[in-house]
């Protein structure tokens, strides 16, 4: 007798859960799960937003109601509709991730399959930011999304539209090659400014800010990209480039610096400073860099030049210097035309019709006192002046 009450016990037991869950489920929840098996998603969306009209807390009627959601491609209700359930409780938080990896991975593959038609057809990017911006939604943290985006309006030529992802990349991610290429927009952005006027003095207050602001963003975001990327010669050149734009260029000449501390055998970088230097009629130190630049390439054109044009204007300070002393005995000056001569006679073998090159040798030689030489030069720039008829 006793097993038989046991027994008994346990089936009323199950009955009763039986019975509580069949009567706890309303109406409208059985109609929506009966819709869902069949696939008959408005259907399922009206006995759902009926359910959440009338029980605003049930959790469970918000997570279908953003899988329904999903089906029928409407995901910023869907992301609604997930919040309202996970807000409520954490029951279906496991589900609710799992239907939105699944449409981010779904909408990263067909917006990297658009992407790569874009070359067919520029409408195909159009396709593929929608895509990534949506995969963005799914996976808000993952920075996949936000970089394929980036690229494709970068790759149709909108500079703004790209720096929003991008830089919700950086939010994410340290990027040094995303954060290069903020720095490079940025740049190109106040650089688009700046050519268009003689100098900054020439620009409203206005403009100037805007050039200004421009400038800081590109040095902020390339000094991110040089601590990732110090060897990258193109970051390093657009960085000091802003700095000299915003007439910075102690700050420029540490840049090229920092450059050959890390690369020494590089020639650009060598150059760029010797360049610098130049401005400053630092004659000794710029020489040195341009050299080093010809001792990397033998066939480096420009730094034989600007090694030529050091020396021509080292002598012609020390010209200027005996002149004002009196001191006519110190002809040392003709040893800085002598070393300029070699270099840019190496110039005009690149650039034959440099009537300005041909004038400058022609002065060259006439103050070493090589007066048919200088006549020459100075025949070989009136000739190329006739010719092009100027």
């Amino acid at each position: 007798m006793r097993r038989s009450y046991v027994t008994l016990l346990v089936i009323l037991l199950v009955g009763a859960v039986g019975f509580f869950n069949f009567h706890c489920a309303s109406p409208e929840m059985t109609s929506a799960r009966l819709y869902i098996q069949q696939e008959q998603w408005d259907d399922a969306l009206r006995a759902l937003e009926n359910e959440v009209e009338h029980n605003p807390d049930n959790a469970e009627a918000w997570y279908l109601k953003g899988q329904v959601l999903s089906e029928m491609g409407e995901f910023d209700r869907m992301l609604e509709s997930f919040d309202r359930s996970l807000d409520i409780s954490d029951e279906y938080k496991e589900a609710i991730h799992e239907i939105q990896f699944n449409n981010w991975v779904a909408f990263i593959n067909a917006g990297i399959e658009e992407y790569n038609l874009g070359q067919e057809d520029p409408e195909n990017y159009r396709i593929a930011i929608e895509l990534f911006e949506l995969a963005t939604k799914m996976q808000p943290d993952s920075t996949v999304a936000y970089k394929n985006w980036g690229f494709a309006h970068l790759i149709l030529g909108e500079l703004d539209e790209a720096l929003v992802p991008f830089e919700e990349t950086l939010k994410r991610e340290d990027d040094p090659e995303i954060a290069m290429y903020v720095g490079q927009i940025y740049f190109d952005k106040g650089y688009a400014i700046w050519r268009q006027h003689a100098s900054m003095e020439d620009m409203d207050d206005e403009t100037r800010q805007e050039l200004v602001d421009n400038m800081e963003e590109a040095i902020e975001y390339l000094t991110m990209a040089m601590e990732g990327l110090p060897e990258d010669p193109d970051v390093v050149a657009t960085l000091s480039n802003a700095y000299i734009v915003l007439n910075r260029q102690e700050e420029a000449k540490e840049i090229f610096r920092q450059g050959i501390r890390t690369d020494p055998d590089n020639k650009v970088y060598h150059y760029n400073l010797g360049v610098l230097i130049l401005e400053e009629d630092k004659y000794e130190e710029a020489v040195e860099h341009f050299t080093n630049a010809i001792e990397i390439d033998p066939e480096y054109s420009d730094a034989y030049y600007n090694l030529g044009v050091a020396y021509v204007n080292w002598g012609v300070e020390l010209r200027e210097k005996v002149v004002a002393e009196r001191d006519d005995e110190d002809k040392s000056y003709l040893e800085k035309f002598e070393q300029a001569l070699p270099n840019l006679l190496r110039v005009v073998e690149d650039r034959p019709n440099d009537v300005q090159l041909w004038e400058t040798l022609g002065r060259l030689y006439a103050n070493l006192d090589r007066v048919e030489e200088a006549e020459e030069a100075f025949e070989r720039a009136d000739r190329i002046r006739e010719i092009r008829g100027d």
